[in-house]
């Protein structure tokens, strides 16, 4: 096996082939050491990042999270990256397409379900009328 590559059971007997460059699907408790919140979507599943893999470990994969920096408190947040050194079990699977930018804890869900391409409920819009009794039926 060359350097960079490794191969990683995902608990299950899948072998899979991580390597330098892949992007990968993270497990809920990177989000939550990310983010500092335990994170879930509409089925109480926790969110899970993906990160690009810079550095393949026999025990750790080095990855690269893009998000939204924050540099100083007078600026607005800035897009950039963070790299973080994650356990082997917290690479759940190797995705295709780039990595996506998670940009702050609010906007988590709606790039974690764009990702899985589900479609977001939107309330219902409701209008409001002002100094009128009645709303005539057409």
């Amino acid at each position: 096996m060359e350097d960079g590559q490794r191969e990683k059971s995902n608990g299950a007997g899948v072998v899979m082939n991580i390597q330098n460059g892949d992007v990968v699907r993270l497990a809920g408790s990177v989000t939550l050491a990310e983010f500092g919140l335990a994170l879930c979507d509409d089925d109480g599943e926790m969110l899970e990042i993906d990160g690009e893999v810079m550095r393949v470990l026999p025990q750790w994969v080095d990855v690269r999270i893009k998000r939204m920096l924050k540099t100083v408190s007078f600026a607005a947040p800035m897009e950039g990256a963070i790299r973080r050194m994650v356990r082997r079990e917290e690479v759940l699977e190797v995705l295709d397409g780039e990595a996506r930018l998670w940009p702050n804890a609010a906007a988590l869900k709606g790039v974690s379900d764009e990702r899985e391409g589900k479609v977001s409920k939107v309330a219902a819009p409701v209008f409001w009328t002002v100094g009128v009794d009645e709303i005539p039926m057409s």
